[in-house]
C-alpha cells in the first residue's frame, strides 16, 4: 500500500474533518489529496501533514486523478456525483444513505463483512452510525449464538446531524432557541426527541428503518426480527443504545461476556458497570456494559452499548473500508 491519491468531499463538515484527521494521523502513504466543499466553504484552506490545501467546489466535468473519493455529504450530492466518478474508475466510499440498500452496492463494516467488498463496482456504502455501533456488539454474539432478532432504543447525540446540531444545543444552553427549532423542530437542551427523520406510514422513522434494513443486509439475514426506537438527546457527541437481543442457541451472560472480552474492538464493562457517551468521545472502539439475561425474551440478553458516531460510526469505518480494499488487493 503506497502513494494513494485521495479526495474528501464535504471536507469541512464534522465527518469530513474527522476523516482528514484520521488520514493525517495514520501511517498511510498519501501521494496526493484533494478537498472538496460546498460553494460557501470553497476557497478555505485545510491543513494536512504540515501543508495547506485549498478546498474547491466539486463539478461534473472535474477529472481528478484520484484512487479514492470519500463522500461525507448528503444523499443528493452522492446521487449527483458518485455515478460520474465511479464510472471514471475512482472508488467512491459513500457516507450518505443513498446507496446503502442498493442490491449491487456493498454495505460494509470491515470487522463484520469485509468479504462483501469483493466484486464492488467502485461504489461502497458506509452504514448508518447507529447500525455500526449496534452491530459491533451484536455481530460477535451472532457468530457464537446465532441472532434471531433484537429490539433497540437509541440515545443519539446532536452531532449526528452535523455542525448545526452542535450549534443548536449550544444556542439552547445560551437561551437562544432559533437554531434548535430550525434543526430539530423543538428545543433540544434538557429534552429528548423520539423522532429522527420522517415517520412513514408504518409509524417508523427513517432512522429506525435504516437500522432495521441495514442490519439485515450487513449480517446477510433477511429474516431477522428487528425493532428500533431512535431518540435524539442533549449529548454533544457519541451515541448510546439499549439493546434487547434474542438468540437461537442457549446463552448466558458469562458466555456472552467471554465472547465480548475476546473481541479486540470492544471494551467490556463487567460487574454491572457501564460506559457513558463521554467515555468514548474520540475513541475507535465501542464499549458494552449492563450485560444481563433478559427477563422478557427467550434466550435473550440485555446490554448497553456506546460508540463515537462521528468516528467509528462514520469516518473511521469509511477509512477502514479503504484499508480493507487495499489489503484485499
Amino acid at each position: 500500500m503506497s502513494g494513494l491519491k485521495i479526495g474528501v468531499v464535504g471536507a469541512t463538515g464534522l465527518v469530513g474533518q474527522e476523516l482528514v484527521s484520521i488520514l493525517e494521523q495514520s501511517e498511510l502513504e498519501v501521494s496526493g489529496i484533494k478537498f472538496f466543499a460546498s460553494e460557501r466553504s470553497s476557497g478555505t484552506f485545510l491543513s494536512f501533514r504540515n501543508q495547506n490545501y485549498p478546498t474547491t467546489e466539486l463539478r461534473e466535468n472535474d477529472a481528478p486523478d484520484l484512487d479514492y473519493m470519500f463522500f461525507c455529504t448528503c444523499p443528493r450530492i452522492s446521487a449527483k456525483f458518485i455515478p460520474i466518478f465511479s464510472e471514471r474508475g475512482i472508488i467512491c466510499i459513500d457516507n450518505s444513505s443513498k446507496y446503502r440498500m442498493q442490491a449491487d452496492v456493498p454495505l460494509v463494516v470491515p470487522e463484520i463483512n469485509a468479504h462483501a467488498l469483493k466484486g464492488h463496482g467502485n461504489i461502497i456504502a458506509n452504514p448508518n452510525c447507529s447500525t455500526i455501533i449496534a452491530l459491533m456488539a451484536l455481530a460477535p454474539l451472532h457468530n457464537a449464538f446465532e441472532l434471531s432478532g433484537f429490539c433497540v432504543s437509541t440515545y443519539q447525540a446532536v452531532s449526528g446531524v452535523g455542525r448545526s446540531g452542535v450549534s443548536a444545543l449550544m444556542d439552547d444552553l445560551a437561551g437562544e432557541h432559533g437554531t434548535s427549532m430550525a434543526t430539530f423542530g423543538q428545543q433540544i437542551a434538557f429534552n429528548a426527541l423520539p423522532q429522527i427523520g420522517k415517520i412513514d406510514e408504518t409509524g417508523y422513522s427513517f432512522e429506525e428503518k435504516k437500522m432495521c434494513d441495514e442490519s439485515r443486509k450487513i449480517l446477510n439475514r433477511n429474516e431477522l426480527r428487528i425493532s428500533a426506537m431512535c431518540v435524539r438527546i442533549a449529548v454533544m457527541r457519541a451515541h448510546s443504545m439499549a439493546i434487547f437481543a434474542s438468540f437461537k442457541k442457549q446463552i448466558d451472560p458469562v458466555q456472552a461476556e467471554n465472547v465480548l472480552k475476546q473481541d479486540k474492538n470492544i471494551v467490556f464493562h463487567g460487574d454491572g458497570s457501564f460506559p457513558c457517551p463521554i467515555d468514548v468521545d474520540g475513541k475507535n472502539i465501542c464499549e458494552v456494559g449492563r450485560l444481563r439475561m433478559d427477563s422478557f425474551i427467550e434466550n435473550g440478553l440485555s446490554m448497553w452499548v456506546v460508540g463515537d458516531q462521528v468516528r467509528k460510526g462514520a469516518a473511521l469505518n469509511a477509512f477502514q473500508i479503504m484499508l480493507a480494499l487495499e489489503n484485499q488487493g
